[in-house]
């Protein structure tokens, strides 16, 4: 996957920033709180290290310790702000100690020489639990595995995620699968992403309008606005607060 990086502001009202602050980090807490589950009922030991992003901390020449980082995938709609997924994200520092994070995908080998990406595994069982929870909710009474808070948030902030396409189809809505080559396909509601364009070596190039969102250790950690386009590439750009 094309990445670039480019030095152009893409601006967001205080109001959003608040918000994208306080949601990445609830958001945050719940696909540990469903991977730390995860976690405990699997028997793979693949599983067991590689679902809760638990990875060695990098530490520079200078003794700097430094957490991996999950950039969370964000996507401004109409019906307000939805997280689409996440990747986790390692440290590498510069000659100047100064660190900056490269993409590491994580995969869970599920048998027969299959795999699921970890993040959006733990998407689909953070909605399958909410749906369950809320089905069953008249019965379960107060003795849930999600607080009332948490299933709000889940039902606010988190895209629809299933293992089979058949809800959203029998709901009437447009889907995206995401898997490649050797891997279980997981199905998406399909969030439309606002049009964007930026112009690179004297040409437009147009896409469509991410917001990256870093969480590190459970704290905000930063906001990295990016235009995908049809290929897939990635142009990051500088967010502005106005």
């Amino acid at each position: 996957m094309r990445e670039e990086s480019l030095s152009r502001e893409v601006r967001y009202g205080k109001q959003d920033i608040a918000e994208l602050e306080s949601a990445s980090i609830q958001v945050h807490l719940i696909y540990k709180k469903a991977a730390e589950l995860f976690k405990r009922t699997s028997n793979s030991p693949s599983v067991k290290d590689d679902v809760t992003g638990a990875k060695t901390h990098s530490t520079n020449n200078n003794g700097q310790v430094m957490a991996p980082a999950v950039l969370q995938k964000w996507i401004q709609t109409a019906r307000g702000w939805k997280c689409i997924g996440c990747e986790l994200r390692q440290p590498d520092f510069g000659v100047q100690a100064e660190a900056t994070f490269h993409e590491e995908r994580v995969y869970l080998d599920v048998g027969e020489g299959r795999f699921v990406q970890a993040e959006m595994l733990i998407q689909a069982i953070v909605w399958s639990q909410y749906e369950k929870i809320r089905l069953f909710a008249p019965w379960l009474g107060d003795d849930t595995f999600y607080t009332v808070q948490e299933l709000d948030v889940i039902a606010r902030y988190i895209v629809p995620t299933y293992f089979s396409e058949r809800p959203l189809h029998e709901q009437g809505k447009a889907s995206k699968v995401h898997h490649s080559s050797g891997q279980i396909p997981l199905y998406q509601e399909y969030v439309d992403a606002p049009s964007f364009c930026v112009q690179v070596d004297g040409g437009l190039l147009e896409g469509r309008l991410l917001t990256g969102v870093y969480v590190s250790e459970e704290q905000f950690f930063g906001l990295n606005p990016y235009l995908k386009d049809g290929d897939g590439g990635r142009t990051y750009m500088q967010a502005c607060v106005q």
